[in-house]
């Protein structure tokens, strides 16, 4: 109806056809019974015992398909309407309004005629007054969605809702409206007009009398904070940053065997100062932010035929469009020769902090320092995502394995927990988890809510996940024996946590194996005091260092 919830104008039905016919007789029956009493009386109720009455005749049509024919429409309208006349006022004239309103409008949508959608309009905004109505919030919003949809221009269904929430804020028993109203408004906030129309309106409302309370200051649309970009010949990973939801959507364009395009619209959004086209190099060779008449866009110039996922990230919320010469899921047999790891947290972002002052980032960046030059020595290569004690953000540490090619993928951290005594070594690979403590943990490295990483899980439940999962899982139960193995030789109650499945940002999009490693918990007092030490940490450096051995000897 209307302005579909999504913001999208929709267009009228295509016409009903002749299948209508079987509900000419009853629909005749009507007309005769309710032109028959227009000459006095009151109107005929809807008794539950006589489903055949011309009322709910009337109810019926407005609900369900087929339809009869326009005359008999037009007829049964027309009759609701006069017996919604002689009511006057009161809750049984809205609701023969709103009745009368709604066959109209069907009739509109049936053959497109604008005076059939007017007519409708006027009905729905009778059949919400009086403001204390049983009815009064959907006549209300009724017309406000096909007011919009009539002028092919939402501003105007903001407008109309603007007005009736502002009005029915009056009415005692009005809460669930409200809120409704509210709720709607917040979804419309991206075709918010200008405040001097909500100012007229408040101006009207008051003159009227039926203001009762200040006027609500409108939502500000999602603005564009910026627009990351990480690319390689063969993989490229664009990040739209914004600062709060939005609607988008993802389409393609094909150009000459060498060039295509990807467009991401966003959808009443702001884009700001952040217009402009920036020359890249690689898969994607120009990357341009611009406005549009429904928000902002962001088109991907690319070298040649690629594959593009997109998908957002809440919290802050992202839109991550990940491009890539090879298809999602391709699986090719080949050799290890390019190792990532990913020691977490850094710069500001210290990750988590123990009871003595062992920092997370300290912790990581050091076993990463201890495994590089041992992997280098059997000939890999080994690219790490921060060699210093610098900030990266986590959708671009998985950019960065995905540009250079890297065969597999290891983050490595610190765990910790609000209980004092949890400890152990845990591997985890990327799933739609709906494990609670597992989730937490993702959460806090994800440093998001326990929510918004659900929310995550929801979305990658959408998307593709066997690309690399079988392997991962292999990667994973090999870090966390050789793990757990290389701290037994020396040190006692070493817990094996296992391998877990969680909604790891830094894991999302990564096209090769890849894995978490929480290394121990730094929130455990004993755990804590082995981190710190130089002994402890070579010696998960050395489980890492044989899990990758493993995994490349095909063990």
């Amino acid at each position: 109806m209307a302005l579909l919830r999504s913001g999208l104008l929709h267009q009228a039905s295509p016409r009903e056809h002749s299948a209508e016919v079987a509900l000419r007789r009853p629909v005749l029956l009507a007309l005769a019974l309710l032109l028959g009493c227009s000459k006095g009386g009151n109107v005929p109720d809807a008794g539950p015992a006589d489903a055949s009455t011309p009322i709910e005749i009337a109810r019926k049509l407005v609900e369900t398909s087929p339809l009869p024919p326009r005359a008999e429409l037009l007829a049964l309208a027309h009759s609701v309407e006069a017996h919604a006349m002689r009511e006057g006022t009161g809750p049984r004239a809205s609701e023969l309004h709103l009745l009368s309103a709604r066959l109209f409008e069907r009739m509109w949508r049936l053959d497109g005629r604008d005076q059939d959608g007017k007519e409708a309009l006027d009905l729905y905004r009778a059949a919400s007054q009086p403001a204390s109505s049983p009815v009064a919030c959907d006549a209300s919003l009724r017309a406000a969605w096909l007011a919009g949809e009539l002028a092919q221009d939402p501003s105007i269904t903001y407008a109309e809702v603007y007005r009736a929430e502002r009005k029915l804020a009056s009415v005692a028993d009005a809460g669930a409206c409200s809120l409704l109203l509210a709720q709607t408004l917040s979804s419309l906030a991206p075709a918010c007009p200008a405040r001097t129309v909500l100012d007229a309106i408040d101006r009207s409302l008051a003159s009227e009398g039926t203001l009762t309370r200040p006027a609500v200051v409108p939502v500000r649309p999602p603005r564009v904070v910026r627009v990351g970009h990480f690319t390689d010949r063969d993989a490229a990973r664009i990040v739209v940053e914004l600062d709060g939801p939005a609607r988008f959507r993802v389409s393609d364009a094909g150009g000459t065997r060498h060039t295509s395009r990807t467009f991401i619209e966003l959808d009443g959004v702001d884009l700001g100062d952040g217009a402009g086209t920036v020359q890249t190099h690689g898969i994607v060779s120009r990357l341009t932010a611009e406005a549009t008449i429904t928000g902002a866009r962001v088109v991907l110039d690319l070298d040649g035929r690629a594959y593009r996922r997109a998908f957002p990230l809440p919290e802050p919320f992202r839109i991550v469009i990940d491009v890539a010469r090879r298809p999602p899921g391709f699986e090719r047999t080949r050799a290890v020769l390019r190792v990532v790891l990913d020691p977490g947290h850094g710069g500001s972002d210290p990750g988590a902090i123990g009871r003595s002052g062992v920092q997370e980032k300290e912790v990581t960046l050091d076993i990463a320092h201890r495994v590089a030059p041992a992997l280098a020595k059997d000939g890999l290569q080994v690219v790490l995502t921060r060699d210093d004690d610098r900030f990266i953000a986590l959708e671009e540490r998985t950019a960065r394995a995905n540009a250079v090619a890297a065969d597999l993928f290891v983050s490595i951290h610190c765990n910790a927990s609000d209980a004092p005594g949890a400890r152990g070594v845990e591997t985890y690979v990327l799933d739609t988890s709906r494990d609670d403590l597992a989730n937490r943990i993702a959460a806090r490295e994800n440093a998001t809510s326990p929510a918004a990483t659900v929310e995550l899980g929801a979305i990658l439940a959408s998307m593709r996940l066997a690309d690399h999962a079988t392997r991962s899982r292999k990667l994973a139960g090999l870090l966390q024996h050789a793990t757990v193995t290389s701290l037994a030789m020396k040190y006692s109650n070493v817990h094996d946590g296992g391998v877990h499945t969680a909604a790891f940002h830094v894991l999302v999009g990564a096209r090769m194996p890849s894995v978490l490693l929480e290394t121990s918990y730094v929130s455990n007092a004993e755990e804590e005091a082995r981190l710190g030490s130089a002994d402890y940490r070579e010696r998960l450096a050395d489980g890492i260092v044989n899990a990758v051995r493993a995994y490349r000897e095909g063990r």
